[in-house]
């Protein structure tokens, strides 16, 4: 599940605006990969999604929604092989999101990358898109407030920038920053806050993952 999304207010109202008129929505289903050329690269579609003024007579930024391959091995996988390859699958989705993004967007273009990236911001795997020369993305989430404090765990998260918590048999918790929001250089300067809505309890309230947001001034 993809809980992370973004939320704009305009400047000339108090308080959230009900919502905005989505403008052309590509789908990025086929997109292939050059070191597997005859595989969709994306096991769950890309959609770009613009998103317009309530007039509809200009596009406030475009979205690029993505859900990454998942850390899950089935029961009787091998482990190690199994982990290489959804490694391999999401740093060639990290790859192919950055050529996209870079081909259609203009260094001051206004866009959000965002959704289950299914790794840390850290992660190798993810880098050639969070740290794209080209794209100069911001990470929406970096000064995030939580809504309320986590459940007690032993030991504790070491912050509180974790959207999704896993409980290894036997080993401590594991928490990580898997649902992201990356801002363009243009859209971040209009960040005006970022939010976590912790979890009531740590098998989820209707999902393992915690929803994440940002507010936007356009």
């Amino acid at each position: 599940m993809c809980s992370s999304r973004a939320t704009t207010r305009d400047s000339s109202i108090s308080g959230y605006s009900p919502g905005l008129p989505i403008g052309a929505v590509t789908s990025w289903q086929q997109a292939v990969h050059p070191e597997a050329p005859d595989n969709l690269v994306f096991s769950r579609d890309m959609l770009e999604v613009e998103i317009l003024n309530p007039g509809r007579t200009r596009r406030l930024l475009t979205l690029y929604n993505n859900h990454f391959k998942s850390r899950y091995v089935p029961p009787g996988m091998d482990t190690v092989i199994e982990t290489r390859r959804a490694d391999t699958k999401r740093r060639r989705q990290a790859e192919t999101v950055a050529r996209i993004v870079d081909a259609r967007m203009r260094p001051s273009s206004r866009y959000v990358i965002l959704g289950d990236l299914n790794d840390p911001p850290e992660s190798s795997f993810l880098a050639p898109l969070v740290s794209a020369p080209n794209l100069g993305l911001v990470n929406g989430l970096a000064n995030a407030e939580e809504t309320r404090k986590a459940r007690p765990d032993t030991p504790p998260p070491r912050s509180s920038a974790w959207t999704h918590r896993y409980k290894p048999v036997g080993r401590p918790a594991q928490y990580h920053l898997f649902d992201q929001i990356w801002l363009s250089p243009a859209l971040a300067q209009r960040q005006t806050g970022a939010w976590i809505d912790r979890r009531t309890k740590h098998s989820g309230d209707g999902s393992d993952h915690d929803p994440a947001w940002v507010r936007l001034r356009l």
